[in-house]
């Protein structure tokens, strides 16, 4: 009976140290997804980043209004002032 008994813990430990490696392994994987996904992310944030800094100099904007639009920047001399 005694052998019964040692074999049978020696199972459950055996299972147990089969589902707790296999978990560490399946939580390293995700922690790799994860870590993954949080470079993307930052990856995008700077560019992001960059894009507004582009996107926010005023020669950016004239470029734009002037080829998407068609504005033209206002002369001094076509400045017309309404009175009240």
């Amino acid at each position: 009976m005694p052998i019964f008994r040692i074999m049978f813990l020696a199972a459950i430990l055996a299972f147990l140290v089969v589902w707790i490696r296999t978990e560490v392994d399946r939580s390293g994987r995700e922690i790799g997804k994860l870590q993954n996904e949080v470079e993307i992310k930052e990856a995008r944030n700077q560019y992001l980043k960059l894009e507004i800094l582009r996107l926010s100099n005023p020669e950016t904007i004239s470029v734009q209004a002037k080829e998407q639009f068609g504005f033209e920047p206002i002369h001094p001399t076509r400045v017309v002032v309404l009175d009240k």
